[in-house]
């Protein structure tokens, strides 16, 4: 049976690649967990690598396909740098460097993890439409508050933001609360060269600076 190491592995990762070529990979490695069941149980409790492969690569490859050409390389980098990748031209000369951040109620998401792993299905968490991202909020504000600390001049910074696509008839409720998300967003100096929010579920990117 595969071992974690050989479905996904930090070189392999940290490999250049083109927009196009970082989607295929992560579509690839994806489904190659889901297929080995003691991967898809440390995929699902963000065990390992699996936690920056979730948090930040599945979000990279999503918000490089929509910004930069085809002909770019993002080349991924795995550590406690300030940045989470590289981009450079059709030349290979630098472009910017990436950072992406993931504001979550980290405990709660654990604790539902484990129940998913033990069970089948974690906790029933019930709102109002529009209410999850009101609770979202306070975990955006709380995480950009500490971005705005940090010196960004030369990078981009992404806010990946997740929630489960709305009904239909909440549509137009819930672009009102993104707006509002948006704004918040807006209100805060960051010392970044642009930063942008990623709607993950939505595959929607919004600039919000720069």
């Amino acid at each position: 049976m595969p071992k974690l190491a050989e479905v996904i592995t930090k070189s392999d990762i940290e490999k250049p690649r083109s927009p196009r070529g970082l989607r295929k990979f992560v579509c690839c490695r994806r489904e190659k967990v889901k297929a080995v069941t003691s991967e898809r149980h440390a995929a699902i409790q963000k065990k390992g690598i699996y936690k920056e492969f979730f948090d930040e690569i599945i979000p990279l490859s999503i918000f490089a396909l929509k910004i930069y050409p085809n002909t770019y390389k993002i080349k991924p980098i795995l550590g406690n740098q300030a940045y989470d990748a590289i981009v450079t031209d059709t030349h290979g000369k630098f472009i910017e460097y990436i950072e992406l951040t993931f504001p979550h109620d980290g405990q709660r998401d654990a604790k539902d993890a484990k129940l998913i792993v033990s069970r089948g299905y974690g906790k029933c968490h019930v709102y109002s439409p529009g209410e999850d991202i009101e609770r979202l909020c306070q975990f955006i504000q709380k995480t950009c508050s500490e971005k705005a600390k940090k010196n960004y001049s030369n990078c981009t910074l992404v806010i990946v933001i997740a929630f489960l696509p709305p009904s239909k008839q909440d549509h137009r409720l819930y672009s009102q609360k993104i707006n509002q998300v948006e704004t918040l967003v807006q209100s805060i100096s960051f010392k970044a060269k642009r930063v942008f929010l990623l709607l993950l579920e939505q595959y929607k990117i919004l600039k919000v600076h720069g």
